[in-house]
This record gives C-alpha cells, structure tokens and sequence, in this order.
C-alpha cells in the first residue's frame, strides 16, 4: 500500500485567523497535518486520497475565504511520516490572560500563582487559543461566570469552553456539537483536566440537551448559526442567566442586538479583539 503523502505548500499571511481556519478547513479534505512556516503553510495529504476534486475543493477554499486562487505555488511527494504529530508541535501555549492559559500536553504550564490552566490538545480543529473569538469568550467567562452555575456549551469543538466553565467556577457543563470527532477530541481534553463527571459532551444539536434553565450558554459559532439557534438556546436559558456570544465579526453586532431585542433580551457587555467580537446578554 502507497503511504506516500503529497506536501503542498500553502502561501498565505500567517496570522491568527489563518493558522486556527486553514487546519480546519483542509482537513474535512482529508489533509491530515501542517507545519507552519514564516511565509505559509506546508498541509499534507496521502497520494491515494488527493484527487482531482479534493484540489478542486481546496482551490475553492483558497479562492472564496482567503481570496488567494494561486495560493498552491509547490507539490512534492513524500514517504510517510505522522504529519499530524508535526503540526501538533506547532501549537504553543496561549496567554488568555495573564491568569488565564491554555496549553497542549507537549508544553505544559505550571498551575500556580492563581492561574487556570486549560490542558488542550486540539487535533487540528477550533479551539486551540489562537483565534480571537475563543479569546474573547474565555475572557468574558473569566469576569462573568457566577460560582456554582451549570453552562452549556453549543459547538463545543474540542471542549475548550465547556472545560473553561468548570475550572472558572461552574459547577457542571454541557458540550455539545454535530461533529462526531469532538466527542473524540473533546473526552480526551475533559481527562487532561481532570474534570470526568464534571463535563459532558454530546454529539448532535441541541435536541441532544433535554436539560434547561442553565446559567450559562455559551456559543462561538458563526452568525447565521447563531441567529438559526437563538429561541431554542433561550428556551433552554434560565430566567436570570447569560448568554455569551462570539464568531460574530464587528459588523455582525447590530443584527445580533436586533434578534436579541425582539426576543426581549438586551446586550450586557462587548468586548472586541481585531475585527472580532464577544457580546453577553441577558432577558429584561
């Protein structure tokens, strides 16, 4: 059997977003890892597994989100080797706060002085740290989250906010999410944390949740996501509790307060890195 991989090199800006969406996206490809370079991104992909289409798909990805057509400019064959292991080395901690970090196993940080310390290995999808909008929620959860409280996490990823929740004060949450690698990913996390019983992940959408009236629901998930689930999130909110908001650029923030206005809610914070933005919000 041919195990050989093609390395395409990837010719992008290396910034925050890219390096958390490009992973993501390539990867519903079949690209199984990447290693980061100070001008782009080496992504590999198994000889056998990249057809015609899958280049099709990844020119239309480079085209449509990243508006770079020719972003390919190599493609060299390679024997194989455990490319999801070199790109797992590119991952370092990330300073939320200076009390708050997440880091992966391969570079632990010491859980002392009053830090929180979130143990995330992110297997290549969101939630690693390195996006603005898992920044912008984690902070908001640091300075919101009420002692005690039970939270819900919708589009959980790898676990990061559920897990988030528990360690900044709630007493149990809720992940869940309608890819089936994050029950994978984001039990593995939960373990790495310590917190087995505290934290539960679900596959599917919120029809996986009979529970209500919880404290907190957390949501880092795109507009339009967010606007298709927001009576069924308020139906599962309780009375006094809040809800946190990010994926939303900045230009997404006046429809948001409109949804939420006409459902009687009204925004209790903003807060926005780059382009980016978290809101909370509560019912009058």
């Amino acid at each position: 059997m041919n195990n050989n991989f093609y390395d395409l090199f990837i010719s992008l800006p290396v910034t925050d977003d890219v390096r958390d969406t490009l992973p993501a996206l390539f990867n519903e490809l079949g690209f199984e890892g990447f290693v980061e370079e100070d001008n782009g991104f080496h992504c590999y992909i198994r000889q056998a597994e990249y057809t015609e289409s899958v280049r099709e798909q990844a020119v239309l990805i480079l085209t449509n989100i990243f508006k770079a057509p020719d972003a390919i400019v190599s493609q060299t064959e390679l024997i194989d080797r455990n490319w999801n292991e070199e790109w797992e080395k590119t991952i370092q901690p990330i300073w939320v706060t200076d009390t708050l970090v997440i880091a992966p196993t391969w570079s632990p940080v010491d859980e002392a002085d009053g830090r929180t310390v979130l143990v995330i290995d992110p297997k290549m999808s969101f939630g690693t740290g390195y996006h603005e909008t898992t920044r912008l929620m984690l902070r908001m959860m640091q300075a919101h989250i009420p002692a005690g409280c039970t939270a819900l996490d919708v589009g959980t990823g790898t676990g990061v906010l559920a897990i988030a929740a528990v360690k900044l004060g709630a007493r149990y949450s809720i992940g869940v999410d309608i890819d089936e690698w994050s029950a994978d990913n984001g039990n593995e996390n939960i373990e790495r944390n310590g917190l087995g019983g505290r934290v539960d992940i679900r596959i599917g959408s919120l029809e996986t949740v009979p529970e209500t009236a919880f404290d907190v629901i957390l949501a880092n998930i795109i507009r339009m996501t967010i606007l298709e689930l927001l009576d069924a999130m308020l139906e599962k909110l309780a009375p006094t509790g809040t809800l946190f908001l990010s994926g939303l650029l900045v230009e997404d923030q006046a429809p948001i307060e409109a949804a939420l206005l006409a459902r009687s809610c009204t925004v209790t914070g903003v807060m926005r890195e780059n382009e980016w933005i978290g809101m909370m919000a509560k019912r009058k």
